[in-house]
């Protein structure tokens, strides 16, 4: 079945061994709390959720003026505003998928990935009010689908974490990045360490 769209992850994959709520959080003069939240969860003290919760307290006190401004400074996987060209000159529709908050996720709209699959925000006044957690991400993505007409067999994800797995799993083409192997035996392909989108774009386009 030939692909009509390609779906992204976000921490760890666009923004390689990251979160984006760290490396904003960081800028914003939390890194040890970050930290030490981040260590609870990898020890299996809190959930993902829970870790989720947790940093967004901190995020929402941000306006997305100083969101982004970190952002800016982060660590991107190099090549993502001609990767995400390729593969809209080659008719594919191409969407971020991730449970991020969507005040974060607008920054990639200046590299064109203006469609995202995340947890809404709600602004008011240039502050942050508001969110609707959506942590599901194949059950997300199966509500865009629809909305979309498109079949899950005609979609590629492109991710590196457990949340990722169940959309690997269902998909037509799944592609794992800076994955653990656990992980990225449920995809169909495998990346360990790409230089750039680019890279995983010749994947996907292959």
């Amino acid at each position: 079945m030939p692909l009509r769209l390609a779906t992204l992850d976000l921490d760890g994959t666009l923004l390689p061994h990251d979160t984006v709520f760290a490396a904003v959080l960081r800028d914003n003069g939390k890194a040890r709390q970050v930290e030490e939240s981040d260590a609870r969860y990898f020890a299996g003290a809190i959930t993902l959720e829970e870790c989720f919760w947790e940093q967004w307290d901190w995020v929402r006190a941000l306006t997305p003026a100083d969101l982004h401004r970190a952002l800016r400074k982060a660590a991107w996987l190099p090549g993502i505003a001609d990767g995400v060209r390729r593969l809209k000159e080659a008719g594919l529709r191409v969407c971020l998928l991730t449970d991020q908050p969507s005040t974060l996720t607008d920054f990639l709209g200046r590299w064109g990935l203006t469609d995202a699959i995340c947890s809404p925000v709600t602004v008011k006044g240039g502050r942050q009010v508001a969110i609707d957690g959506r942590f599901d991400k194949l059950a997300n993505l199966r509500a865009r689908l629809r909305e979309w007409n498109i079949a899950e067999g005609e979609v590629c994800h492109v991710g590196n974490g457990v949340n990722d797995v169940p959309v690997f799993d269902a998909v037509g083409r799944s592609i794992a990045c800076f994955a653990t192997p656990e992980v990225a035996r449920h995809a169909s392909q495998r990346l360990a360490e790409p230089k750039d989108l680019g890279q995983i774009v010749d994947l996907i386009l292959a």
